[in-house]
């Protein structure tokens, strides 16, 4: 099968099991890379969503929390 081929095979699925193929062969070919890879495709199966929110949801992923205290609600830092 050549790459045209194989192109043309995508392209026919379903979005949600062409989503599924395309993350499991990058998986595979780039281990090292799952989280980038990961993040990614969430962005293309949901495009509704705005970049700043991903941003929001990646860095509680990676633990860049900002710690709220009920004095940030008195005079909410600038």
């Amino acid at each position: 099968m050549n790459t045209i081929e194989i192109v043309h095979e995508l392209e026919i699925l379903p979005d949600s099991k062409r989503t599924k193929t395309i993350k499991t062969v990058l998986q595979k070919l780039y281990p090292k890379s799952r989280k980038v890879i990961e993040r990614l495709l969430r962005r293309i199966e949901h495009p509704e969503i705005p970049e700043d929110v991903w941003e929001g949801f990646e860095e509680a992923e990676d633990g860049k929390l900002i710690p709220m205290r009920d004095e940030h609600f008195d005079k909410p830092p600038v």
